[in-house]
């Protein structure tokens, strides 16, 4: 009977084996599998510090990312605050009515300098800030995409063990967080320089609903649009310098939209600056799907 046994478990078949290829079988963890609830995987996260590194070390991209913020933020202000600051004041010693009526109602009552230095922060500042994310957004961009293609180091990093999508994925994420950083510390500064100037004149203090939106709302809106917008062109350029020259295209409607307001068109209250942030923001969404 044990014979028997022994000659029956002998005769059995071995039990059937999953496929050798196959990751499935094998319990191997796919990109998406490893990346899990985070919104990075550990390979992502590598690819992210080192393009973060890529632009710290390049020194034309650090220059830029860091000297214009500084000077559209505090030196032209600056400026701006002094040079009002040294002027006589006039005979009526008031502002001209068509730049008056875009002031809001507390401006009114206050003296020469106070009403000049009131106007160029409402008015003219929020545009000079805007133009932050939009060009660190833009250098940025053009430094780890096309910076990548001329030393020939994008089709190498294409045959990683992540795909196309994952790639840019991380690159732009990469430059609009660094743009976003960039553009906080710029207010920062510029909060700084515009309060020390408030409290020196006695000027009525600048920060409102617009400037809210504005910081945490359509400056991101922006940064994200400017490196995708340059992603989107990465194949009609060949240089760097070509990439970087669509700040322009992107700065000119910035500028246009807040210049019309002394016309007396319109003036760009809090909710036509969130309507913006939520085009911008649909746009944003819609070229970076085309992109990848």
């Amino acid at each position: 009977m044990d014979n028997r046994m022994a000659r029956g478990q002998k005769g059995q078949p071995p039990p059937a084996a999953g496929p050798r290829g196959s990751r499935k079988g094998r319990g191997l963890p796919s990109q998406e599998g490893k990346r899990g609830n985070r919104l990075f995987s550990s390979s992502e996260l590598l690819l992210l510090k080192k393009d973060l590194a890529a632009l710290g070390g390049r020194k034309g991209a650090r220059a830029l990312l860091m000297l214009l913020p500084l000077f559209l933020t505090v030196a032209l202000p600056a400026v701006y605050f002094v040079a009002i600051s040294l002027t006589p004041v006039p005979g009526d010693g008031q502002l001209p009515r068509g730049i008056a009526a875009l002031l809001p109602g507390s401006a009114k009552g206050l003296g020469y300098h106070q009403a000049w230095i009131e106007a160029f922060t409402t008015l003219l500042c929020p545009m000079l800030f805007l133009c932050v994310p939009l060009l660190t957004g833009a250098v940025s961009a053009a430094c780890a995409f096309v910076v990548e293609r001329e030393e020939g180091t994008l089709e190498t990093l294409l045959l990683s063990p992540m795909d196309s999508k994952s790639v840019f994925h991380v690159k732009v994420a990469c430059c609009t967080l660094l743009s976003c950083f960039i553009s906080l510390a710029a207010f920062a500064a510029f909060f700084f320089t515009v309060t020390v100037t408030d409290l020196l004149t006695g000027a009525p203090f600048f920060l409102r609903v617009d400037w809210v939106v504005i910081l945490f709302l359509l400056a991101p809106s922006l940064s994200l649009f400017a490196v995708v917008f340059v992603s989107l062109i990465i194949n009609r350029v060949y240089t760097t310098g070509e990439a970087m020259q669509t700040c322009g295209y992107l700065i000119l409607p910035v500028v246009a939209l807040y210049l019309v307001q002394f016309t007396g068109v319109f003036r760009l209250h809090w909710v036509v600056l969130l309507a913006l942030a939520v085009l911008l923001a649909g746009l944003s969404v819609v070229l970076y799907n085309v992109s990848a």
